[in-house]
């Protein structure tokens, strides 16, 4: 293993797939975090054939297969229950899972940069639903929190949960909420404060010239009608039809803005007439308005560009839930990273056909 700064480090990385199968893009990324790690415990739901687990003997120090309920805070659980007299010899403990593409950088260089952050734990973002919490998908605990009565007692009394839902609010948001509480320093790698903001302009923006578009067809239509016609009441049903459609679209325009930004142009104002004292101010604002929004979809072209972002969620590609542009996804990590694309792009595929079979088998 490459030391980074001499930390020692334990990874537990939790594992699922429907096909019981080690797919490439993890194996991957267990190759590269291996680099930071000295100890690597690889927890599965997946009934694992013999010669993947033969793949696996080089990367990892341990495999544990255990019962397909809980999701990744139920493996990690089970994990460092497995783990709990040897996490006494480790600086750093780092929680993970597949539920991510990459790493697009390398994590020596990501945790070298962290270790001048004074902070007790990370990770890669955070989100602001229901509380402020370090997402998940890759956290990393220091010393001071992994020897604490706060760290030790949350895992001791966290219980199974059923729901993804109920993780989240039990497991993720819960875990950073109880150190924060205790008094420790949480922190982040990306910086996304600001994305954040400028993320709301680029949509006011959108929704004006996509307003303008419909504007301009709706005119032509208009144009269009009365070049053919000569006849009055046809004019005045086209007026009103234009009229009532205009109003329809402006609407839903208006309301879209007033959703996305609420007070925002009286913020803006303020910001303009007195930058210098309104500019944290702005940011926090336009930041609360977005705190439900997950920015490793919303941002995820952003971080990766001007962030440095090392991950890709594997939901985001496959079922993009809140409908973001994803189509260049390959051109974009290209742009930054060696990263083999070709990884995502053949799970998405052995994805996509599994969930078709399940869509025909449910409508027969």
């Amino acid at each position: 293993m490459s030391q980074v700064n001499h930390t020692k480090r334990l990874c537990i990385f939790a594992h699922f797939d429907k096909d019981n199968i080690l797919d490439p893009y993890v194996l991957f990324y267990l190759q590269e975090i291996r680099k930071v790690a000295d100890r690597l415990v690889f927890v599965s739901t997946a009934s694992l054939a013999p010669e993947t687990l033969a793949t696996l003997k080089p990367v990892c120090d341990a495999v544990l297969i255990r019962k397909n309920e809980g999701y990744d805070f139920a493996g990690w659980k089970f994990a460092l229950q497995s783990e709990a007299e040897a996490l006494n010899d480790f600086d750093e403990l780092i929680l993970c899972n597949d539920s991510v593409y990459g790493p697009f950088f390398p994590l020596e260089q990501i945790f070298s940069e962290m270790k001048e952050n004074a902070c007790d734990f990370w990770g890669i973002t955070s989100n602001y639903d229901i509380a402020y919490h370090v997402q998940s998908y890759f956290l990393v605990f220091r010393k001071t929190v992994l020897v604490s009565s706060a760290f030790q007692k949350f895992w001791k009394e966290m219980e199974i949960q059923k729901s993804k839902k109920n993780v989240i609010k039990h497991g993720e948001v819960h875990l950073s909420q109880t150190l924060l509480k205790a008094g420790f320093r949480a922190s982040t790698y990306t910086r996304h404060r600001l994305l954040l903001s400028l993320a709301i302009v680029y949509s006011v923006q959108f929704f004006i010239v996509k307003a303008g578009i419909r504007i301009r067809k709706e005119l032509n239509v208009l144009f269009v009608r009365l070049f053919h016609s000569r006849r009055e009441d046809h004019l005045r049903k086209s007026l009103a039809a234009l009229i009532k459609e205009a109003v329809i679209s402006a609407g839903r325009i208006l309301c879209k803005i007033k959703n996305t930004i609420g007070k925002g142009f009286h913020k803006i104002f303020n910001f303009i007439l007195h930058p210098g004292k309104k500019f944290r101010r702005l940011i926090l604002f336009f930041e609360l308005r977005l705190k439900a929004v997950n920015v490793t979809h919303f941002l995820w072209k952003q971080l990766i560009l001007y962030n440095k972002m090392p991950f890709i969620k594997v939901d985001l590609l496959r079922d993009n839930p809140m409908g973001v542009d994803i189509g260049d996804y390959k051109h974009v990590i290209s742009r930054v990273s060696n990263y083999n694309a070709s990884l995502i792009a053949n799970h998405l595929s052995r994805a996509r056909k599994r969930s078709g079979e399940n869509t025909m088998f449910k409508a027969n």
